[in-house]
């Protein structure tokens, strides 16, 4: 993002007369490294300043966007209505073009004197703060605080003094001549590209803000290659640049990356967006990041949740499979058992074992152990409870492991379905889904309803509609009761993934091109999205049945054909809305 020095004066500039004259009615601290000041201004009237001390997003601007408040205010959010809450903005200002702002506040003590206090946002990455000071600019708290194990610069200590980030020595572009750009450029590196040399010498720019400067210049290459009317173009362009009228803009570049600036950004991009100030820009662009920063992280966090229980499962699994393996290897004690009965007059007593001929191997010699204190009917005995035993367990074990199995599949489902969750909402339904199934623990709702269902995605490919289920209970829905009996059913085979269903629409067949388009589309919505030559059954809808009391999702299919393709993603285009 490009929230620079200079953006940050054209900002500033832009709420200086909303703020000037403000109360603060309240304040919150919705956020760990954010809080939230309801003030009521001459100009604007109550509005809401938003000043964010976040290692990634750190800014100030006005907001519209409610954000959730905790129960219990935190320390710095109690420490900031104590002092300021009541009070009158006074002033706010700038360190030169540093990101690091100043709000004199004036606001009455405990025995109902007035006085001033700052307020200072720095914007300086994970080093962003937000400090109060006291009127001789001693540190009152900061929303954080650390000493000198991690600055030895400075400390943010309450009851110490604040001392500013310090100055980087470079030039204001507002009180910059062309002859000191042009000096400090070739008394420097002029190896350097003329973007970084320019962010190096002047205050103010961000890489993203330098490289427009020098596009808008026409210029290219580096230091040492410029002529004389080269430095008077660069200047020229920094002077109109650092003056120009805000045009708040986001530019969205071909990839689908977002930047935001005062102006648009050529060096970017053609696609962009417009708002009537700088707030309405950093507030919608802002909305929009942590909007998809809390999808990520929610996905993030229920995807963990279910591979944890899935490896739990695959490792039970994994053991029952063992297990079973010893039990079928019980079926010996009962040849041991019986061959001791039918030789039980050759068999002497006290003996550790005895070797017999096994008429059930072509009356090969057989090893068989003995309990020596135990008579050879009791051996024999002994051998056929243990065959009996391994019998009872094997058929339980059995029982279990199709069970687990059976879950293990769905829950890989869930899984593959999770991974391929693009969008708030469907990721709810999905939750709503383990929620149901007891793999994540159902939270209580503040009045909100439970998420309905979303409807398939829908393609069209050479006049035939294509029908992708969005999650397990969307293909059942799908499959059992949306399609049509001829409809073509698609399925990647022995992986989770999506139904998919070519609608006929009362024409007879579908032709190959098409089925292998839908064959793609089956792919790209599974497990195998990232995988080459994946295997594609398809089979009519009268030929998908789902057994009953099957998880979601899970069905049976027969008399299926397989494609072999390579997932394709659908062509935007193509999607239909419903």
């Amino acid at each position: 993002m490009a929230l620079d020095g200079l953006f940050y004066h054209k900002l500033l500039t832009e709420l200086e007369p909303v703020l000037i004259g403000a109360k603060i009615n309240k304040i919150h601290q919705p956020q760990a490294t954010g809080i939230t000041m309801k003030i009521n201004s001459p100009q604007r009237g109550n509005c809401n300043l938003f000043l964010s001390a976040h290692p990634q997003n750190a800014r100030l601007h006005l907001t519209e966007y409610p954000r959730e408040n905790p129960q219990s205010p935190p320390l710095f959010c109690m420490v900031l209505r104590k002092h300021l809450e009541n009070g009158r903005i006074i002033s706010i200002c700038q360190h030169g073009l540093d990101r690091v702002a100043e709000i004199e506040i004036e606001a009455r003590n405990e025995i109902g004197d007035w006085e001033r206090k700052t307020l200072i946002i720095e914007i300086m990455g994970k080093h962003s703060n937000l400090i109060l000071l006291d009127q001789n600019k001693t540190i009152l708290a900061g929303i954080k605080q650390y000493g000198s194990n991690v600055s030895r610069y400075r400390q943010v200590l309450p009851h110490t003094t604040y001392i500013a980030p310090q100055e980087q020595g470079k030039k204001n572009p507002f009180l910059l001549t062309e002859e000191e750009l042009t000096s400090s450029l070739l008394e420097n590196d002029i190896t350097l590209s003329i973007d970084k040399a320019l962010q190096k010498q002047v205050e103010g720019l961000s890489p993203l803000t330098a490289r427009e400067i020098v596009k808008r210049s026409d210029l290219d290459g580096a230091v040492e290659s410029m002529g004389v009317y080269d430095f008077h173009r660069l200047f020229s362009s920094l002077a109109d640049f650092s003056a120009a009228e805000s045009q708040p803009t986001i530019t969205i570049s071909d990839e689908g990356l977002e930047e935001f600036y005062f102006l648009p950004l050529e060096s970017f991009g053609e696609n962009t967006l417009t708002f009537p100030s700088l707030s309405l820009l950093l507030d919608a662009y802002f909305k929009r990041k942590e909007t998809a920063n809390a999808f990520i992280s929610r996905k993030r966090e229920l995807l963990k949740n279910l591979q944890i229980k899935r490896d739990k499962l695959a490792n039970k699994v994994q053991k029952q499979a063992e297990e079973l393996e010893d039990a079928e290897n019980g079926d010996r004690y009962r040849v041991f058992g019986e061959l001791l009965s039918a030789y039980l007059f050759q068999v002497p007593n006290g003996e550790k074992e005895v070797v017999l001929e096994n008429f059930y191997d072509n009356n090969a010699p057989l090893t068989i152990p003995l309990d020596p204190a135990l008579s050879p009917q009791a051996n024999a005995q002994r051998y056929f409870r243990l065959y009996n035993k391994k019998k009872t367990a094997r058929d339980a074990i059995i029982q279990h492991l199709n069970t687990n199995r059976e879950e293990l599949t769905y829950l890989e489902s869930l899984i593959a379905h999770g991974e391929m969750t693009e969008g708030a909402e469907e990721l709810e339904i999905l939750k709503e889904e383990c929620q149901e199934a007891g793999y994540v623990k159902e939270k209580k709702r503040k009045n909100k309803e439970k998420p309905g269902q979303l409807p398939p995605y829908r393609f069209t490919y050479q006049e035939y509609e294509i029908s992708v289920g969005r999650n397990n209970k969307s293909n059942d829905r799908l499959t059992l009761k949306t399609a049509a009996k001829d409809d073509i059913w698609l399925h990647v085979k022995d992986m989770p993934g999506s139904h998919v269903i070519v609608h006929k629409k009362g024409k007879e067949t579908v032709p190959d091109n098409v089925l292998q388009r839908a064959a793609q589309i089956a792919a790209w919505f599974s497990k195998g999205r990232q995988s080459a030559n994946v295997p594609v059954d398809f089979t009519e809808v009268n030929q998908v049945k789902k057994p009953t009391g099957a998880k979601p999702g899970m069905v049976i299919y027969f008399n299926q054909t397989t494609l072999y393709v390579d997932p394709v993603k659908p062509e935007e285009e193509t999607v239909k809305s419903q």
